[in-house]
């Protein structure tokens, strides 16, 4: 009991100590006492305390059981002072009776001085062992106080919490009352979308209507112009007969025109050109590799003497169309080009790129005249308008983008849904454009007010490849995955004809096809190497004709009518001319 003195007193001093601090005001105490109140509420330190009074139990029972040990130590000593008293009589007696008595007087000392030795052990041991709980005590104290460190550290680091998460609570309220505006807003938008929607419904309806009246009036009017061409005929027989019948004069029918008969025999004007008879060349005259990579396009100039080849290699390269000789390579992409397009007065070249970017060349310096940035994905198409002061291009990024050459920017984009696989010019001033998409659809577009006229919806079961316009301008004819080329009339957009042939496959996602200077024939390169030509007007397989051992990327028909241009994936180029040649 005596080694528990010091920490009973210590207790006393410090329940004393933090009486009189509580009595004087002491914050730190009364702070103390809060937290370890709260310990005893929110039971933090249920275990430590249980097992520190369990230690001071244990070590009191252990002083106890040493007090009882001394006690008992003390009484075998007096016992055994007693003992040798009585053992030094009897020897000094000498009996018999006093000897054995003797005897087992000492017996019993012996045993004794054993168990007071056993006892001394015992004793060693519980001072050790309250010399071991005295150190475990001291640790728990130590223990105790680096927690009521820690816990006076998470307090204040607590209370930083606490006015960061009112903060955010201010944030949220703010937050919440900024998402109720924009709902607020977005619900009026989408009434006025609504709106807009049926508003847009009624005009197509009206404009439908329109048309419809519109095409009653020019019905009405060609059978009123019909009526009174039979009369004016009817006229000019009866006039003839008269004349017949009074002077005896034969009056020869006049022979219809060319041009009246067949459009596509002799010359025929084709959006401001005048094309010479136009029939399919037969001969590969030439055929070569052009590139070190695969070629993806290839595209002729609008005079007929240039055509142009984009590859995989980075370079765009140019050739002279009656020899075949290269006459420049262009560099300056970074990854494969994937069309090329000339200006109308031919002095410029624009390439579409797989590095996300369109450049434009000027063919006399050899040199990139402007670098146009921002689609997000790769470029597959790329076209002048009529003046050449725009440039059109579509992206894997499903926008179609319009480009202003005199200031050097994006001026238009139009989110067209789809991947656009091609785009092209539906007028000279780039005012309505055509798009070809992966989802199998063609759509038009209005590009002053980027709104989409019309979408064609299920017309291929595959995506589209390449649209192109007829020469004079009444139709657009597609190229796609499922094997078809589809005629879609302008007027109308409807199809009107479909193009297909046994053994013609598409062969890649950006194979372009083609019409005639005369828009009498279509031609489309196929997965075997072979090229097909279509006859529009009788709707029908004109011819076959096979030089290529590779895929088909493009075929380019000349516009002077004379040649056809056409090019694989395996860098070959082929110039196909008549037997005349």
């Amino acid at each position: 009991m005596a080694t528990l003195a010091p920490y009973s007193s210590l207790a006393i001093n410090k329940s004393s100590t933090s009486v009189a601090a509580s009595h004087n005001g002491n914050w730190q105490h009364d702070l103390l006492i809060k937290l370890l109140m709260r310990d005893r509420r929110e039971k933090a330190f249920t275990d430590f305390v249980e097992s520190y009074n369990s230690l001071v139990k244990k070590l009191g029972k252990f002083a106890d059981h040493n007090a009882e040990l001394e006690t008992t130590t003390k009484a075998v000593k007096k016992d055994h002072g007693e003992l040798l008293q009585e053992v030094a009589v009897l020897r000094e007696q000498g009996s018999p009776l006093n000897q054995k008595r003797t005897a087992e007087l000492e017996q019993q000392i012996a045993a004794l001085k054993q168990e007071c030795t056993e006892l001394w052990k015992k004793s060693a041991v519980n001072a050790q062992r309250v010399l071991d709980l005295t150190d475990e005590l001291k640790k728990a104290d130590d223990t105790h106080k680096k927690h009521n460190e820690e816990i006076q550290k998470l307090t204040e680091v607590n209370t930083s919490l606490n006015s960061k998460v009112d903060y955010q609570t201010q944030l949220i309220g703010e937050k919440d009352v900024t998402i109720q505006v924009l709902q607020d807003e977005l619900a009026t938008l989408q009434l006025e979308l609504v709106k807009t929607e049926e508003r847009f419904k009624d005009l197509e309806k009206e404009n439908g209507q329109l048309l419809q009246r519109w095409l009653r009036k020019m019905n009405d009017e060609a059978e009123k112009m019909n009526t009174a061409n039979q009369f004016y005929e009817s006229a000019v027989d009866l006039h003839a007969k008269a004349l017949e019948s009074t002077s005896g004069v034969v009056i020869v029918e006049k022979e219809p025109s060319p041009t009246q008969t067949d459009p596509g025999i002799n010359n025929i004007r084709s959006r401001g050109r005048t094309i010479g008879p136009v029939t399919i060349p037969m001969t590969a005259f030439k055929k070569f590799t052009v590139h070190d990579g695969d070629i993806h396009t290839i595209n002729c100039s609008s005079d007929g003497n240039l055509f142009a080849t984009g590859s995989s290699d980075k370079t765009i390269k140019l050739f002279d169309a009656r020899t075949g000789n290269l006459k420049q390579t262009l560099s300056g992409s970074t990854l494969s080009l994937m069309h090329v397009s000339f200006n109308s007065s031919n002095d410029k070249i624009v390439g579409a790129s797989n590095d996300f970017t369109t450049r434009l060349w000027d063919l006399k310096s050899g040199r990139i005249w402007h670098t146009l940035t921002g689609h997000i994905g790769k470029v597959y198409s790329a076209r002048f308008n009529g003046d050449s002061t725009k440039v059109i291009t579509g992206s894997h990024d499903r926008t179609i983008k319009v480009w202003d050459l005199n200031k050097g920017y994006c001026v238009k984009t139009i989110f067209c849904i789809s991947s656009c696989n091609d785009v092209v010019l539906i007028d000279e001033s780039g005012s309505t454009l055509a798009s070809g998409h992966l989802d199998n659809n063609l759509r038009f577009w209005d590009v002053r007010s980027g709104n989409n006229i019309k979408e064609l919806n299920g017309i291929h079961l595959g995506q589209i490849t390449s649209v192109s316009v007829s020469p004079d301008g009444s139709k657009v004819m597609t190229n796609s995955r499922d094997n078809t080329l589809k005629l879609i009339d302008l007027k109308t957009y409807e199809v009107v004809q479909t193009l297909h042939a046994d053994g013609y496959t598409n062969g890649t996602n950006w194979s372009r096809a083609c019409f005639s200077p005369d828009g009498r024939y279509a031609a489309a390169g196929s997965l075997d190497g072979t090229i097909y030509y279509w006859n529009i007007y009788k709707s029908r397989l004109e011819k076959t004709l096979k030089e290529h051992s590779a895929p088909i990327c493009g075929v380019c028909w000349n516009p002077q009518g004379g040649q056809v241009f056409s090019a694989d994936k395996d860098r070959t180029v082929c110039i196909w001319a008549s037997s005349l040649r």
